[in-house]
């Protein structure tokens, strides 16, 4: 009998938790990874940038850190560079991403050497204020173990997500050449916390959007040319496991590219930028990208390729 009780609570707690899981509505997931959200940092304007013209960028050649670029307008030849002279203290960095409040975030990189972040700092996030435009510490993810033959790279995709109002981050530390050991992590940004957790996977890019009709993550896999997602909740924490949605195996012109950003466009089209990442110390951002234009079928319930640029 006691049993009996016990399953009928455990199973009662189940459904209440299912039951008190917020709904979202068709036309809600359908927007999301659409609708613009994003606001420019204040501090953009006070620079002399035009903030609908600006960009933060992370591969300018011979610049080490964060920089912010504003490219030409029509008939103007000049191309404007700023970085503050705290972006560079922290070595090069990786991906970016922004809030709805315009802070930046962005995460170090180790670029053809691990002299400016070995593993030790490689698995921090820092911030850039939208006030005033200097980048301090945001927080550490957990340690990379340092066993022999761990890689040498950390996180690789950042990605904000306005909708559920969280931060993904997607790392391959701790990994070897014979043991995948990647995370993605989501993240609570007022209480830089983080609330989710998967583990045995080595993601890159990372986008969130509902083109399919379910609120997902899409993550590229460093290891393969696969492009996997996850299922949402509204807040934004994993439900279920992680499935193949597409992939880039045998397509483009190196036919074996990894999706190291991921994005959409106003019609919901996956914008996959591909590189051919490996895990050495080779200078990434020199190499060459291919973007991948995939529309859903939603017949077939599938990703078709429409385009290759």
């Amino acid at each position: 009998m006691r049993n009996y009780i016990l399953n009928a609570v455990i199973f009662s707690s189940l459904l209440s938790l299912v039951a008190c899981e917020e709904k979202m509505t068709e036309d809600e997931i359908a927007r999301i990874g659409i609708e613009p959200c994003r606001k420019p940092a204040k501090f953009i304007s006070t620079i002399g940038f035009d903030p609908s013209k600006a960009a933060y960028s992370t591969s300018e050649q011979n610049i080490k850190g964060l920089t912010l670029i504003q490219l030409p307008a029509s008939g103007d030849s000049i191309r404007k560079v700023y970085q503050d002279s705290s972006w560079s203290q922290y070595g090069y960095m990786s991906s970016i991403t922004t809030d709805d409040n315009g802070n930046a975030y962005v995460a170090p990189i180790p670029f053809v050497n691990t002299l400016d972040n070995t593993l030790a700092t490689i698995h921090t996030i820092y911030k850039v204020n939208n006030e005033n435009g200097k980048m301090e510490l945001f927080m550490e993810l957990p340690k990379i173990d340092s066993i022999a033959g761990v890689n040498p790279y950390g996180i690789l995709g950042l990605y904000y997500d306005c909708h559920g109002k969280k931060m993904y981050v997607s790392s391959v530390g701790g990994s070897t050449q014979e043991k995948e050991n990647g995370s993605l992590y989501v993240i609570d940004i007022a209480s830089k916390k983080i609330i989710d957790q998967l583990k045995g996977y080595d993601p890159l890019g990372l986008f969130v959007g509902g083109a399919t009709g379910s609120k997902k993550l899409y993550f590229g896999h460093a290891r393969t040319s696969d492009i996997y997602s996850i299922e949402l909740s509204k807040d934004g924490t994993f439900k279920g496991k992680p499935t193949i949605e597409l992939t880039l195996d045998g397509v483009g012109p190196r036919g074996m590219d990894k999706a190291r950003r991921i994005r959409s466009d106003q019609y919901g089209n996956l914008l996959i930028y591909g590189i051919d990442f490996s895990y050495n110390l080779a200078a990434q951002s020199n190499k060459p990208e291919s973007r991948y234009q995939f529309g859903y079928n939603r017949e077939d319930k599938k990703w078709i390729l429409m385009k290759i640029e």
